[in-house]
C-alpha cells in the first residue's frame, strides 16, 4: 500500500490527456464536463465548464471561450475529492496538479452533434 500523496501547487503533467466528455445542461445554461483520472495523484476527477467560463489558470479572465468546441486544449487543475496532505484550506479539492485536456470531439459532447 502506498502512502498519502502530498498537495503540490507546482505539479504539472507534460502531456495532453484524453478525458471522457459530456455536454449537458439546459439550453440557456449549457456546459461541458470532463471525467478521467489525474495522472499525478491517480485519483478520479470531474471538471465542469459553463460556456463562456474562463479557461485560464487560477481564475484569470483572458482567453474566454466563445465557442466550447474550438478544438483547442482545455486546462484545469486536479479536482479530485481525495484528501491530499498539505492542501491549503482555500482549495476544496485536488492534488494541485495543472492538467491539459484534449478538447471534446465528435461523440464526446463536442463537435457536430
Amino acid at each position: 500500500m502506498s502512502g498519502p500523496i502530498a498537495y503540490d501547487a507546482d505539479a504539472e503533467h507534460p502531456h495532453v490527456l484524453a478525458f471522457q466528455w459530456v455536454r449537458g445542461g439546459a439550453p440557456d445554461e449549457p456546459y461541458h464536463e470532463a471525467t478521467g483520472v489525474c495522472p499525478v495523484c491517480g485519483c478520479g476527477m470531474t471538471k465542469r465548464w459553463a460556456y463562456g467560463q474562463s479557461v485560464v489558470r487560477k481564475g484569470g479572465f483572458l482567453g474566454r471561450r466563445r465557442e466550447p468546441d474550438a478544438g483547442e486544449p482545455w486546462y484545469t487543475s486536479c479536482t479530485c475529492r481525495t484528501l491530499h496532505l498539505g492542501r491549503p484550506r482555500e482549495e476544496e479539492s485536488g492534488c494541485g496538479a495543472w492538467l491539459t485536456l484534449a478538447p471534446p470531439g465528435p461523440g464526446q459532447g463536442g463537435g457536430a452533434s
